[in-house]
């Protein structure tokens, strides 16, 4: 039960103590399987104009608060599900958890044009209310038609801002120059292994990294520099980690890197169980209990990755089944390197300028345009790499009994 005591301001709802937030107006849901169609809105009063108007109709209590694993399931059967994107922050919430929902592939999206919501058409002229939402869900496209537009805008855009970068005969030396005219020295090969591991979160298989050094070598200042070239989603940064934080937390895990500042964040062999789980199989699933008005009932958590790990440590080695995992990159910690980090930390802000937000900006678009899908590329010492294998000079008999060793 929720109370709405204002009209306005954040605090308008109250809920009843002891209740937990669920969707409104699920007893009518028979209404919706016998049309093959519903309408998803935000908060209560919505469902109310749409029932009214013989619409079937179901509220989330506010555009944050759907939760796929408790609401997903009660639209199963239903071919049509009609989603109003409102025209505030609640409707990108909205279009954020779509995009992630497994009821997207049916969502349809309702933007009542000149409009806020259902109740506002409605009050413009209650006598052809019907009429008109009916015309608003027939010229509703879908989600899937939509995401396509969207993203092909966001390639192109990506594609423009990153031009320059994409026509580099050597970017790996580019995301070196880069950080060093920011005012970062040295670990030239840290810095490309690193780029490249992260870069590699778009793909099935994740490269994982353990950053070594000396206490105070800069490991961390390596990773964010690094990670500045990187859009802001690509990696979930961690000073520590309880032992079941990886099962419970609701950040997005999938093509994204992990980074734990230092290995010693990482609590109990619980958790570094869970983060090998995640590493090797690609997922996390973990089956609990929970407190119900029924009493303790099993439940199955299930956390989708893939992800990658970048973890800064100052031991040698890491636990055994962790180091497998893990490409392992020393920093350097000789007197010269650390006065030289030290000195480009001390000249950091004057380095700050327009000038490199806007060349981050380009190598964030470039990350943009690799995360939009596969791209058609040139290799330009293709042949010299053919002539580096010895394997593709012997005939297929030979290749197949190779192959048998």
């Amino acid at each position: 039960m929720r109370f709405r005591i204002a009209l306005d301001g954040k605090d308008r709802f109250r809920w009843k103590k002891g209740d937990k937030p669920l969707l409104y107006g699920l007893g009518r849901l028979a209404d919706a399987r016998a049309a093959s169609s519903i309408c998803l809105v935000e908060g209560e009063s919505d469902t109310h104009t749409l029932w009214h108007a013989g619409f079937p109709a179901i509220g989330v209590p506010g555009g944050g608060a759907w939760r796929e694993d408790r609401d997903a399931e009660f639209f199963d059967g239903i071919a049509k599900i009609h989603v109003v994107i409102e025209p505030d922050q609640g409707g990108k919430t909205v279009l954020a958890w779509l995009g992630k929902s497994r009821i997207r592939e049916r969502a349809y999206l309702v933007r009542p044009s000149g409009f806020k919501d259902p109740s506002a058409l409605y009050l413009d002229d209650p006598g052809v209310f019907a009429e008109r939402w009916q015309g608003a869900l027939d010229a509703s496209p879908s989600w899937a038609e939509e995401a396509a537009r969207t993203a092909t805008a966001a390639r192109a855009a990506a594609s423009i801002a990153c031009k320059g970068l994409l026509e580099l005969p050597d970017i790996l030396s580019a995301v070196v120059e880069t950080l060093r005219s920011s005012g970062f020295v040295g670990e030239e090969r840290a810095i490309k292994l690193i780029y490249l591991a992260v870069t590699s979160r778009l793909f099935s298989r994740i490269v994982s990294v353990a950053v070594k050094g000396a206490s105070s070598g800069g490991k961390s200042y390596l990773v964010e520099r690094v990670l500045s070239l990187f859009p802001e989603d690509a990696a979930y940064v961690l000073s520590a980690l309880s032992e079941r934080a990886l099962a419970y937390s609701k950040e997005p895990l999938s093509h994204r890197m992990l980074v734990l500042v230092e290995a010693a964040g990482l609590a109990g062999k619980f958790a570094t169980y869970l983060l090998r789980s995640l590493l090797s199989e690609g997922r996390i699933r973990y089956e609990t209990v929970e407190k119900t008005k029924d009493g303790l009932r099993p439940k199955m958590i299930e956390r989708a990755g893939p992800t990658g790990l970048i973890i800064t440590t100052t031991a040698p080695r890491l636990h055994s089944e962790n180091e497998t995992r893990l490409i392992s990159v020393t920093v350097s910690d000789t007197p010269e390197q650390t006065a030289a980090i030290l000195k480009a930390q001390a000249l950091r802000r004057q380095k700050e300028s327009l000038a490199d937000r806007d060349d981050l900006a380009r190598w964030h678009a470039l990350q943009v345009l690799l995360a939009s899908g596969p791209a058609k590329v040139t290799i330009p010492f293709a042949d010299a790499l053919a002539e580096l294998i010895p394997l593709w000079r012997f005939d297929c008999g030979e290749i197949s009994q190779r192959y048998s060793h």
